[in-house]
Order: structure tokens, then sequence, then C-alpha cells
């Protein structure tokens, strides 16, 4: 199970900051987050950006997710 941490509006929308997935790469863990958690998560979820292992990827990167994994959303934050 990989370790999910969730911020700012994408916490909100979820109602936690952090869980853990079996999903087995990140495509599949979107897709099993935007079930769970509806909208609004999953319209905030598509414009995140997806970091495993403190590196930003591609949200269709299919790289194996593993228990040790920890995968962070952060939805585009404004300001200066």
């Amino acid at each position: 199970m990989s370790e999910v941490r969730l911020f700012a509006a994408l916490r909100d929308a979820a109602g936690t900051s952090h869980l853990r997935s079996d999903a087995p790469h990140v495509p599949a863990l979107l897709a099993e987050l935007r079930e769970r958690f509806g909208e609004p998560f999953a319209s905030r979820s598509t414009v995140a950006t997806v970091v495993v292992d403190g590196e930003p990827v591609d949200p269709t990167d299919e790289r194996p997710l593993t228990s040790s994994t920890e995968v962070v959303l952060l939805p585009p934050f404004s300001g200066g």
C-alpha cells in the first residue's frame, strides 16, 4: 500500500490529508480517488501536480507504486 498525501483544496474535497492505496500506478490511483471522493475532488485532481517519492511525474506515468512509495497530490497554487 502506497502512502498518499493530499494538500489544500484536494485535502478539503477529500476530507482527509493522508490515506493509503493499493493502486498499482498513478493513473489507477487517480481513478480510485476520483471515484471514492467524487466532485469537487475529481475536477480539482485533473489539474493537480503529482509527486512520487519527491519527484514530479506525469499523471499518466505507470511506474509501479509499492508499499514504500509516497505520492503527494498538490493542487495549483496562486499568489505571489
